[in-house]
């Protein structure tokens, strides 16, 4: 087997989230994967709409196994066995000597499997609420868990929060590594807001809010809407532009029609991952005010990679006080955290903003301070150690 970087592993990584599916955890194993060397690592994603395309443009080493897009329990359980089919074939043929369950479920069912049959070692990546009811359903589903959790040789959490669920758990510190998100700083960056997109959008000469994210409840695009009337008051000129798409797009145009701000609101739809950072720069300010949802296992923000990126392109950046965005935006440095419930505490934090191009602007550039030591280089680098240990745990 090939060595780089004194590295002599062979990794493989099984998600269910990598693009162009468009999800933070896509997004996070994509950037962080790119910088590892091509010639260790594989990764076992479902083949989706558009991912041929991809995995040539991108180079990496992707498997994609063929998966049903439909949500019944029999399509689950034929998904899944296709899955394993798949991460067995490729662990035997490659030698695989570490595996990285992107999901608790399906991944870390397969991990830990193999690490009885086969003596792989497991780490499990975990986003926030696995451990909660909503996400046991029943007695058994707790029993699997806490398998999976005790089995996996590491937990990787993606921030401080998550970090704190699992400890109360009963998860020993030591076993916990925490790997942040980050940010290409190469890619996104300060920068005049090209001219095609103000056209596109019709923002010349107008103050640009932008949400960048899926259309779910837990962004908050709603509580931004609700809050555009009171914000119009004292500055006319501003335009809330949303990008991604998702099953809640119905329900913001409804939303923005009933308070009477839809010629306001632009739905920018799926934005291509070229065009995006100058999408930031088109934007004078980042609002995100997530917040948790209850009963769902979609329930908080793990991170919030887009509060980082949005920093990398020197904006100031308002998000919900909840989950891990309470870490990725340093309130007083990089921007403002609102009760993401409060429509009229987020009214005046952006005309706070507004009226105050000065402190704007100082949050802007702090945030891009800030948005250097989230380099995905400097993430890939903590993988890269964590392989290490256990290279060095084998010999």
């Amino acid at each position: 087997m090939a060595k780089k970087n004194g590295l002599n592993v062979k990794m493989l990584l099984l998600t269910n989230d990598y693009p162009p599916t468009i999800s933070g955890i896509s997004t996070l194993f994509y950037r962080i994967w790119l910088f590892l060397p091509s010639d260790q690592d594989l990764i076992l994603a479902p083949s989706v709409e558009g991912s041929a395309a991809f995995d040539k443009e991108s180079g990496r080493n992707v498997v994609r196994y063929p998966a049903i897009p439909v949500k019944s329990i029999f399509i689950k359980v034929f998904n899944f066995s296709v899955q394993f089919l798949y991460a067995l074939r490729l662990s035997l043929r490659h030698r695989v000597r570490l595996l990285h369950a992107g999901q608790i479920l399906n991944g870390g069912v397969i991990g830990y499997i193999f690490k009885k049959i086969l003596g792989i070692p497991y780490v499990v990546w975990v986003y926030g609420d696995e451990t909660r009811p909503i996400y046991m359903k029943s007695p058994i589903h707790r029993l699997l868990i806490d398998r999976l959790i005790g089995g996996a040789d590491r937990i990787v959490s993606v921030s401080p929060v998550i970090t704190e669920e699992f400890l109360e758990y009963g998860v020993s510190r030591d076993k916990i590594i925490e790997i942040i998100p980050g940010v290409d700083t190469e890619t996104f960056s300060p920068g005049k807001p090209p001219l095609e997109l103000m056209e596109r959008y019709g923002v010349k000469g107008k103050t640009v809010l932008m949400t960048v994210a899926r259309l779910t409840p837990r962004k908050g695009q709603d509580t931004v809407i609700s809050a555009l009337p009171g914000i119009l008051k004292k500055h006319p000129d501003v335009v809330y532009l949303i990008v991604g798409h998702g099953p809640y797009r119905r329900s913001l145009e409804e939303l923005a029609r009933d308070v009477g701000v839809l010629g306001n609101v632009i739905f920018a739809g799926k934005v291509s991952d070229t065009e995006l950072p100058d999408h930031y720069r088109l934007s004078d300010i980042y609002v995100m005010p997530n917040r948790e949802v209850k009963d769902s296992t979609d329930s908080i923000e793990g991170f919030g990679i887009s509060f980082i990126e949005a920093g990398a392109s020197a904006k100031p950046v308002v998000g919900g006080r909840s989950g891990g965005a309470v870490f990725a935006v340093e309130e007083g440095v990089s921007g403002v955290l609102v009760d993401p419930e409060d429509v009229g505490g987020l009214t005046d934090a952006v005309i706070g903003l507004l009226d105050d191009p000065k402190g704007t602007g100082d949050l802007g550039r702090r945030g891009l301070e800030r948005a250097r030591t989230f380099d995905w280089r400097l993430r890939a680098d903590e993988i890269l150690e964590l392989h290490r240990e256990y290279e060095r745990s084998r010999r």
